[in-house]
């Protein structure tokens, strides 16, 4: 009897230790494990060889799945080294270890890309190529001949869409980055004003220029000095026999032509006050 009840109880213990083996594995079948510990990126970032600009969007993805995406905020970079800088932050999935990330930057993907390992950090550069016509740069101006002192409105009438940059180089040495500059030649001489532009897809600078011609204070006639002729034409202005009054012709700054802005380039004329 007890060798019975024996074999009884060693048989009820293995169908014991089979079940909560069984039930065991169902419950890891079950269970829900943690998501891989996400990876990071950071780098330089350009679109047809420019930096690329504030508000560029980069996405990464896995098989086709967003993993996480981030918005630049200065140009030509995105995330960094420190330690309270965000990086492009990339949240894998089951099964995403060793697989490919592919970037894209403002929905143009990306020529780089990296391999998920949960926590790394990668300092992975990425460039992309947006097709779209090439700029052309062309500008106006208000007027290309006048005296010294004068000022020259600029207006920039290039066909670049998303102008990235522009560049004014004004023949003298002296540039400008506005979009439309107003600029003051201050010294007699011809200069030849440019223009270069700069969008994603490349740039471009104004071919041959515009010529600028600034001849010396009190020269009317254009033969690049004060000479009888320009006194006379003052002069002239004074009584009222000249066919227009010139603005230039104003020495004094008191708003209008009179006998002192006469006397004034007669002077010069003959050296007795150094400038007009």
């Amino acid at each position: 009897m007890r060798t019975i009840m024996k074999e009884h109880k060693g048989t009820y213990l293995r169908f014991s230790f089979i079940i909560f083996g069984i039930l065991g594995l169902v419950a890891l079948a079950g269970a829900v494990l943690p998501p891989p510990i996400p990876c990071e990126v950071y780098g330089s970032i350009s679109i047809n060889g420019h930096d690329a600009p504030p508000g560029t969007v980069i996405n990464a993805s896995i098989d086709n799945q967003s993993r996480g995406s981030i918005t630049t905020t200065q140009a030509g970079i995105f995330g960094g080294t420190g330690i309270f800088v965000a990086r492009l932050t990339v949240r894998g999935i089951d099964g995403d270890d060793g697989k490919t990330i592919a970037f894209s930057i403002n929905d143009i993907l990306a020529n780089e890309t990296v391999v998920f390992h949960g926590g790394t950090t990668y300092h992975q550069n990425l460039t992309a190529r947006i097709p779209g016509p090439n700029p052309t740069a062309h500008f106006t101006v208000n007027r290309s001949i006048g005296l010294a002192p004068v000022t020259i409105l600029f207006t920039d009438t290039s066909n670049c869409v998303n102008t990235m940059s522009r560049l004014w180089a004004f023949g003298n040495g002296n540039t400008s980055a506005l979009e439309n500059p107003a600029y003051t030649y201050r010294k007699a001489g011809n200069y030849t004003a440019l223009l270069t532009v700069t969008n994603s897809t490349g740039t471009n600078t104004t071919v041959p220029g515009q010529n600028i011609t600034i001849y010396p204070k009190g020269d009317f006639n254009h033969n690049w000095e004060v000479d009888i002729g320009d006194v006379t034409l003052v002069a002239y202005m004074v009584v009222g026999r000249a066919p227009v009054i010139l603005p230039d012709a104003d020495f004094n700054d008191n708003g209008f032509v009179d006998i002192g802005d006469a006397a004034k380039i007669a002077w010069f004329k003959v050296g007795k006050v150094k400038e007009l």
